[in-house]
């Protein structure tokens, strides 16, 4: 299959040089030729996350340097190339990502899609479903009886840490526009917090966990509104101010994907107890507006580029 694979090309969105929009072109490459314990996938759907546009503009060169032209993308759903099955997960660090018509996936940071879940909807789910994840039930613990503020709770990560943090039994609070407020209701939130009319640390320190995606200023804001040994944990990939509060504690989420991990929420799905909410879909052509949709901070839920 290595041999064929090599001969064989594909639409891939690659990111010529770091800026803007114009830097994106659709260009036609080799197809990618998996490794022992990889799959090679063909894929149906990827997902669009935060950290794509912040590559392509070199905000993030100090920490992932990126050998151009490249082609990004963190995570999609497809069909594996080798054994037909459905599949979905991440892409292999340092390689070519999954904006693209086929890509590269471990085998430990993927897994069959149940019936019962789309291609969409795995595509969808898999870094923010992981992020949501491991901030809130590995890091933070959060448990019955809590309460809990999810910052952007219409975005692509919090849409899906409303509804895991109220299916931990938690009182889930959020910040949001007035715009979107009803719809975080929708999906767990008890209360909702306007950011663009009222201070969410006017609220006092009453949560005992914060889910930080925003980060800068609001990290910091973040560790105010804790009770005293409360948790702060955040994601974002911006550098978070400083917190000076030691009653608290501050815990980064490395996002790892496993095999235990993406079947969990997979299964979520299945279920019917967590929905992925799609704001909107892009042909792989359009990467570069799918990247500016995310880049204004305003979608409300995930984008996807679609292949099929």
């Amino acid at each position: 299959m290595a041999a064929e694979a090599q001969s064989l090309r594909m639409r891939a969105a690659r990111v010529h040089a770091y800026g803007g929009p114009e830097t994106m072109r659709l260009d036609e490459v080799p197809m990618p030729t998996p490794s022992a314990g990889e799959r090679l996938v063909s894929l149906a759907a990827a997902s669009v996350n935060p950290i794509d546009w912040k590559m392509r503009q070199g905000r993030l060169r100090s920490v992932f340097t990126l050998e151009l032209p490249r082609t990004l993308g963190r995570d999609g759903a497809g069909t594996d190339v080798g054994s037909g099955e459905r599949v979905m997960g991440l892409g292999a660090p340092g390689r070519d990502g999954t904006h693209a018509e086929f890509a590269v996936m471990p085998g430990n940071s993927s897994c069959v899609i149940p019936p019962e879940v789309s291609f969409e909807d795995a595509a969808a789910l898999g870094v923010s479903g992981l992020s949501a994840w491991i901030a809130l039930v590995e890091n933070a613990q959060v448990a019955a009886g809590q309460r809990v503020l999810i910052h952007a709770g219409a975005g692509g990560v919090g849409c899906l840490a409303l509804q895991i943090a109220a299916l931990r039994g938690a009182e889930v609070w959020t910040t949001c526009s007035a715009k979107n407020a009803d719809w975080c209701r929708t999906l767990g939130a008890y209360k909702t917090i306007d950011y663009q009319q009222t201070d969410f640390s006017a609220t006092g320190q009453v949560f005992d966990a914060v889910l930080d995606t925003i980060g800068g200023p609001v990290h910091r804001r973040s560790a105010d509104v804790l009770k005293p040994n409360g948790k702060l944990v955040w994601l974002n990939a911006d550098p978070p101010h400083a917190v000076t509060r030691k009653d608290v504690r501050v815990l980064p989420t490395d996002v790892r994907a496993t095999q235990k991990r993406l079947l969990g929420l997979l299964n979520l799905v299945a279920q019917g107890r967590l929905k992925v909410p799609v704001e909107a879909r892009f042909p792989l052509s359009r990467a570069a507006d799918a990247y500016e949709l995310s880049r204004t901070g305003h979608a409300r839920g995930k984008i996807l580029l679609t292949m099929l």
